[in-house]
């Protein structure tokens, strides 16, 4: 083998392991994009059960505030004709109390922990966005790459075999071009003919008509 096809062996071997490389970068960067897409959804449906759960404890804790208020109610009116109930209403109104004021302290380590859970998902989802972008960006330059390489000619014999196709396309094309011309004026003068001979026959029935109608 001669040093020209050798070095060009070794060139085309390395071109290709590189191209091995590139199309493993793409898999590679596309699973992790893919993975992280995941995640980030992941998140953001736990975000938002979390905003769910806190919607629910706001109502929960202003149920129990105004039962609150209703056990007074209840304890004021019965406190001069039955204590015994007013003290089981005041013990009620203790109760939700109690009950309330455990659910704000959550409450306030839930929306806490919403919120660092919400600041995580935001850069997440602007890191991916990033991300994303940045492999479109990566793609599209491989792509136009890939497509430079497809239609670059290795060398002056690829041109000159290439402008010779081209010519004879075109001779090819134009005998064609030339027969259905032929055939054309062919077909134009055949239809002469046959307007003629039609019309022929048409002014002999009109004759024949015209004597049938002269004879009665």
């Amino acid at each position: 083998m001669s040093l020209i096809k050798r070095l060009s062996a070794t060139f085309i071997a390395r071109l290709d392991g590189l191209v091995g490389e590139i199309e493993d970068h793409e898999a590679v960067v596309q699973t992790s994009i893919d993975e992280m897409r995941h995640r980030v959804a992941q998140a953001r449906a736990r975000l938002n059960q979390m905003q769910r759960e806190e919607a629910q404890l706001q109502s929960r804790i202003a149920t129990l505030h105004e039962d609150e208020q209703r056990w007074a109610e209840r304890a004021k009116s019965c406190a001069s004709t039955d204590p015994t109930r007013a003290l089981a209403c005041i013990e009620r109104r203790q109760q939700c109390r109690a009950q309330a004021e455990h659910l704000a302290q959550g409450l306030i380590s839930y929306r806490q922990s919403a919120a660092r859970l919400s600041r995580d998902v935001t850069d997440s989802e602007t890191r991916l966005h990033a991300l994303s972008n940045r492999h479109s960006i990566m793609r599209a330059r491989q792509s136009g790459t890939a497509a430079r390489v497809a239609t670059a000619p290795d060398s002056e014999g690829s041109l000159r075999d290439l402008e010779t196709s081209f010519e004879r396309w075109d001779l090819r094309l134009s005998e064609q071009e030339l027969r259905i011309g032929d055939i054309s004026l062919e077909d134009n003068l055949d239809d002469v003919f046959s307007r003629d001979e039609h019309d022929t026959r048409l002014r002999a029935e009109l004759d024949a008509l015209l004597q049938q109608e002269d004879a009665k």
